[in-house]
């Protein structure tokens, strides 16, 4: 059962952590996709501007300053490229990273570049005569990318003589920050839903679990009924032979006479409880009985009183609290009949000292409980399991290599006939307990 109910659970997890992937994946490649794209372009545009850069206005720029010619002509070609949709800066370096033009004002230029800092590989570069794109940078609180192209002289294979910065703000963060928002509620919404249909697949892997178990005990009950009513059949008709040729044995010697009379109590006996038997199979309630169960129990043991000799089982009686060890009711007047009495007991009993195979303690204990009586079995045997324990008392559940578990089923029928309660408590390794319940028989 427990496997039933994990498993949609498990799967649920596991198609919740591989929709959690794909998600991440598939944000990871956009994101990807975004710099790639917005690396690229911001590249053409440095590459664009320095293609038009001349080697001479650079010089002339170098040597003259703002008085030169070539500064002017520079001047105009970086503030166009600054003005390019976009960009949030551009600038002219000289092969020094010093700053020969800079759009952001005056004060930036003729001093180092900051950008040798910020993007120092990326420049290193460029002025190796690669075009070249640096990782994201903060600058002024914001993210930014700066795109080097070199400035070459006029002959081919000319050094480079200068460096075209772009710089500009990634116009990709917030449609990626709405991409991510978007994949984490869809996740979340997927999830949800996951855990929603795994709980459902769960309830009703353990409704299934429970109406098997219910089928397969109506199985057992109804193949109970037919084993019971044909051992009914076969039992009675003998048990009437048996009755009547013991009359009969009634009209010899006295001594026949008398052991005559036992036969025909024990196949009285026997036949009421093989109508007993017969009415719970048929599902029939037992009307209600009058006995002791002060006597019943006390006859019980003395039945079995060789038995646990021969086991090396010691009885003990005590009395529940809150009376002193040893006190029990003089009588114990309940609504079952005395043979029904002594079929719980015997079963019970039987059942603990079964449990004690090499020898133990067995503890009997009767008080009042109120409106009811409250008898207890303790024995000192290995316990029961908790998975075995939640079943005991069914039928063809038992914890004997040769038992059929239908004892203890019968058992709790009867005590329920009357109205009363059967509880077994077990700790492995220290013993069982068996607590039932019967309530008072008020005298008319």
């Amino acid at each position: 059962m427990r496997r039933d109910f994990y498993a949609p659970l498990l799967v649920a997890a596991i198609a919740a952590l591989a929709v959690a992937s794909l998600s991440w994946l598939s944000y990871r490649s956009v994101r990807t996709g975004y710099q790639t794209e917005f690396a690229r372009r911001l590249e053409g545009m440095a590459a664009t501007g320095a293609s038009q850069v001349r080697a001479a206005d650079v010089d002339d720029a170098t040597r003259l300053g703002q008085e030169g010619v070539g500064y002017l002509t520079l001047q105009v070609l970086i503030q166009q490229l600054c003005a390019t949709p976009g960009t949030a800066n551009a600038s002219l370096l000289d092969v020094r990273r010093y700053a020969l033009y800079d759009c952001r004002g005056d004060e930036w230029q003729g001093q180092r570049s900051m950008l040798d800092s910020l993007a120092h590989p990326a420049l290193a570069q460029a002025l190796a005569g690669e075009t070249a794109v640096s990782p994201p940078f903060v600058f002024s609180g914001l993210p930014r990318q700066v795109a080097f192209a070199p400035v070459r002289g006029d002959s081919s294979g000319a050094p480079v003589v200068a460096v075209v910065a772009v710089e500009a703000v990634p116009g990709y963060r917030d449609a990626l920050a709405q991409l991510g928002q978007r994949l984490l509620l869809v996740t979340v919404l997927i999830t949800l839903t996951l855990l929603v249909l795994a709980i459902i697949m769960a309830r009703r892997a353990l409704a299934a679990a429970r109406l098997e178990r219910r089928l397969s005990r109506a199985e057992n009950l109804a193949a109970m009924g037919r084993l019971t009513a044909t051992l009914a059949h076969e039992i009675k008709n003998p048990l009437a032979i048996i009755r009547a040729s013991a009359r009969r044995l009634e009209k010899l010697e006295p001594e026949a006479r008398k052991m005559s009379e036992y036969v025909v109590e024990e196949v009285d006996r026997l036949s009421a409880t093989v109508t007993r038997y017969l009415q719970f199979a048929k599902g029939e309630d037992l009307p209600e009985g009058s006995g002791d169960a002060r006597s019943a129990l006390d006859a019980t043991l003395a039945l079995l009183e060789g038995e646990c000799q021969a086991r090396r089982v010691t009885v003990e009686r005590i009395g529940l609290a809150p009376l002193a060890p040893g006190a029990w009711p003089e009588t114990a007047p309940v609504r079952l009949d005395p043979e029904s009495l002594k079929q719980v007991f015997l079963n019970l009993l039987l059942n603990a000292l079964d449990a004690m195979a090499d020898g133990g303690a067995l503890t009997v204990a009767l008080a009042e409980r109120g409106a009811d009586y409250e008898i207890a079995i303790a024995d000192t045997g290995p316990g029961i399991p908790p998975d075995t324990l939640r079943r005991l008392g069914d039928p063809f559940v038992t914890t004997k290599a040769q038992g059929s578990g239908l004892g203890l089923f019968l058992t709790r029928r009867l005590v329920r006939s009357a109205g009363g309660t059967l509880d077994i408590e077990s700790v492995v390794g220290r013993g069982t307990t068996c607590r039932v319940r019967l309530p008072r028989r008020r005298e008319s």
